[in-house]
This record gives C-alpha cells, structure tokens and sequence, in this order.
C-alpha cells in the first residue's frame, strides 16, 4: 500500500516493492496533482500508482517548486519530473513519456477578441503560473509573460481588476479553481487554443542504465489511465469538415480499391476461426523480431501502405494512423502497426461498413499509437456495383487537428 509522508518543504509518496527506487518530483496542479491534508492524489498520481504497482516498481513523488522539480532533474537529483507537456529546455536532459492526461487549453478574457496563436507585436499583456506548462508554451510563442505568479486565484483577480489582458490556462483546472472563486471573478470569455497531453519526464540518465524502462512504463499507460470527457458537438463538426476536405476523396483512389478487391478475392472462403487465427498470429509476431514478422511485414510493407505513409507525412502530424481494411475487417495495409489485424469487431469498422455516412468515434488513448486521437471510418465501395468491399480508418490526432490557428474552421467564444 502507498503510504504519505508529510515535511517541511516536501509531501512524499511511496510505494515499495523493488530493489531501486525511482524519485519523481511534481508541483501542486489540480486536477491531476492534488493535496488532500497530508496526502497526495489526482488523476496523474492515481495512473502512476497503477503503472508502477503492475511493473513492480518502486518509486517516490516529492513535491516541489515546479522550477525546482525541473532542475533537480537536470542536476541527477531525481528520476524524472510530472505531469509535464513538451518542454524544449527538458528535451537537452530528459524524454517525455507516453501521455497521462489530455488538458484542454483556452485563452480566457473579458475580450471578444481571441488572441493569436503568436504574441510576437500583439502588445497584450499576459500573465502566467511561474514555471507552468503555459508560460512555457508562451514564451516558445513570443510572449512576454508579465507578472509571473503561483497560483490560478491570482490570475483571476488580476483579469478582474484589469491588469492583465487575458491568461492561458486547462479549462479543467481554472472549473476547479472557480469553484472556489466568487462569481465575480469569471472571465467573460473562454477562447479555445488547442489539446495538449501531459506525461512524466524521465532523466536520461536514468533512461540510459536502464534501457528497457521507458518501453514498459508506456505498455503500462493505456491500462491505467482515466476515462476521457466526449468532444463537443462543434469540435466533432470541425473535424468533420477537415476530413470531407482533406480525406474524402481517398477511398475513391484506383490503386486502394485494386489492393482491397485483390484480398477479398483472396480471402473468399476465410471462415471466423481463421480470421481468429490470423489475429492471433498477428499478435504473437508482435514479440517477435522484426525480420521475423511475417503477416506483419505483408500489410506494412505493400505499395498501398507505402502511399498511405506518404499521405501521412504531408500532413504535419494531423493524422496518426491510417489503415485500410477488407470486407472481413482484416487489414489490407497500414501506415503504422496497430494493435491487432482483425477490425471486424470493432466499431469503427462495423459502423462505416453498413453506412453511407462517415462515422466518428469517441476521443481515445490508442495503445499502438499511444496518442490521443478520433477514428474516422468510411466505406469502401465497389466503383462498378457500389458494393461495400472494405473500410478506410483515418486516426486524427487531437493535438494537432484541433487548434486555434490551424484549424479549417473557427470555433466560437465560449463561457467558462
């Protein structure tokens, strides 16, 4: 069982069970570090107490100053530091993790106005959390971040009183802090910026002896991380019309309907125990040697899957995965390894297969990709008969297909 110490200067977590203990440094951010009286929880506390618990591993949080949990990472006094987004500066002495949490970024404001995704000469005045994820996406966008302060209240007092222009925060955690607040101290306007996930940096250092670490602590994440929140109606019709604009007409190409209709003819008479047997299979090559993956190899390295890897790297990450299916739901080709050969059990592909229409699932942490992301699947027809023959996947990620700036449409000011 864990068990919480409290000091002077630091609140410590532990859970024993192995040889070498792993020091992990973190800073008070609700929802996802959260002090309880002489306890540490939240959401990224809870998915570390199970990472580590199924790799048996022992560890240690200490919480910090957020600069001081940074630093002491840099000088090799811990292991790692959390839950932390993409930092340039910790990329010169540490790598970030597969993602714990999905935050969901706002400009908020008593303007109408929403600020650019670039501060260079927008003569605003922005205010930040000292050492947050925020001043850091700021500064990296040509922001001056002016006062620097500790916590979220003081932001909300300062946008009231007019100091300040506007903040950047995870709408989750100002809903948290607002709670708290009197409603006077609500921006007018919440002006969406974009997805953002958080992870644990681990020291290369750390990453270096041990080399095999950082693989099976990201294995470990899907099972324990927390159910995510749907998308909004209006996020859902955006991504929408970004696939209609850049996807529809994919599925139409000469050379992906040959591939398609060449392996349903070659899998004519494939009964269920078969299929189960490939999947299997597919699975079992997994922890094998690449050279020695031979379904795998078949699907990923075939001239649609070839083409479906260059459509994918012109799209400056928007897409994570894309994957082309016959009409059983087996992979015809793939632009990167999935979890499993066989979609003909899963949503994704039932649902398109018997429909006219796109469908779009729900926001999800894929394992294989390990990003956070929105299946879009659409059939596959027959150009002569019109007959289903098969289903295109389209994995959006989230990050990158909703942005502010970036994005096909603008999304409206929202209250917070």
């Amino acid at each position: 069982m864990p068990r919480v110490l409290l000091l002077p200067l630091l609140l410590l977590l532990s859970c024993t069970g192995h040889a070498q203990t792993i020091r992990l440094n973190t800073d008070i951010f609700p929802p996802y570090q959260v002090r309880e009286g002489d306890r540490l929880t939240g959401s990224s506390v809870k998915a570390l107490a199970c990472i580590f618990d199924a790799m048996q591993v022992d560890y240690e949080i200490r919480v910090l100053p957020w600069e001081r949990a940074v630093q002491d990472v840099a000088d090799g006094k811990a292991e790692g530091f959390f839950s932390a987004t993409r930092m340039s500066r910790a990329s010169r002495f540490a790598t970030l993790s597969a993602p714990l949490a999905l935050e969901k970024w706002y400009w908020f404001s008593n303007s109408a106005t929403r600020p650019s995704s670039n501060g260079q000469g927008s003569g605003l005045q922005v205010a930040g959390i000292r050492g947050s994820n925020e001043v850091e996406w700021l500064s990296l966008h040509n922001y001056r971040v002016d006062p620097l302060v500790s916590g979220t209240g003081q932001l909300l007092q300062m946008l009231q009183r007019g100091r300040i222009d506007a903040f950047l925060a995870d709408q989750q955690t100002l809903r948290i802090e607002l709670t708290r607040q009197p409603t006077t101290l609500r921006p007018r306007f919440a002006h969406f910026l974009q997805y953002t996930t958080l992870g644990v940096y681990f020291s290369n250092r750390y990453l270096g002896a041990n080399p095999e670490f950082l693989e099976l602590f990201n294995t470990h994440v899907f099972n324990c991380l927390p159910e995510y929140g749907v998308l909004r109606a209006d996020e859902r019709q955006q991504l929408q019309q970004m696939h209609d604009h850049l996807f529809e007409h994919w599925r139409n190409d000469p050379g992906l309907i040959a591939a398609v209709k060449a392996q349903n003819a070659q899998n004519k008479a494939v009964s269920i125990q078969q299929i189960h047997q490939l999947d299997q299979q597919w699975l079992d090559e997994q922890r094998l040697p690449k050279d020695q993956r031979e379904l795998t190899s078949r699907v990923l390295q075939n001239p649609l899957a070839d083409w479906l890897r260059e459509q994918q790297a012109q799209l400056d990450g928007i897409v994570s995965e894309l994957i082309v299916t016959d009409q059983h739901g087996l992979n015809v080709a793939i632009s990167e390894p999935t979890t499993d050969y066989w979609q003909g059990d899963e949503t994704k592909f039932t649902e398109p297969f018997f429909s006219e229409q796109p469908y779009m699932s729900t926001l999800t942490y894929d394992q294989s990709t390990r990003r956070f992301q929105v299946h879009v699947g659409t059939r596959i027809g027959d150009p002569q008969s019109d007959a289903t023959i098969g289903v295109l996947i389209i994995g959006l990620d989230i990050e990158r297909a909703l942005r502010m700036d970036e994005s096909p449409t603008s999304l409206k000011a929202e209250s917070p």
